[in-house]
């Protein structure tokens, strides 16, 4: 039996100036995806920008259909909806898919974003 993955994504209309992204970047990595990982099942989370339409997508990895399942309730959550005010954002999209195909490059280094960004200090 081949082991299936699934993933959600999950968009959002938010300003993509440099200094919204400032902002927002530590909350996403210090607080959001934090959130998103404590979540049963879940393997990977990746944030990307679209700086041409101001949208953010976030794509989460999960073991099994049910956890995806959980995490799609979690979609349309108050917790969702307050994060995404917090970063001046709002909720575009959430969807649900089967993983078929992928691959990692055995050489792909490692990336430790947490290091990268620095958490914000008020």
């Amino acid at each position: 039996m081949t082991k299936k993955l699934y993933a959600r994504m999950m968009k959002a209309s938010c300003p993509i100036d440099t200094e919204s992204m400032a902002k927002m970047l530590p909350v996403l990595q210090h607080e959001t995806i934090p959130h998103a990982m404590s979540d049963k099942g879940v393997r990977q989370v990746f944030f990307f920008v679209d700086r041409q339409d101001n949208t953010v997508f976030s794509i989460t990895m999960y073991d099994t259909e049910e956890d995806l399942h959980n995490a799609m309730r979690e979609a349309k959550s108050e917790y969702r909806f307050e994060s995404l005010a917090k970063l001046g954002c709002t909720a575009l999209d959430a969807r649900e898919f089967e993983v078929v195909a992928g691959a990692v490059a055995p050489d792909a280094p490692e990336v430790d974003f947490a290091k990268l960004i620095p958490i914000e200090k008020d």
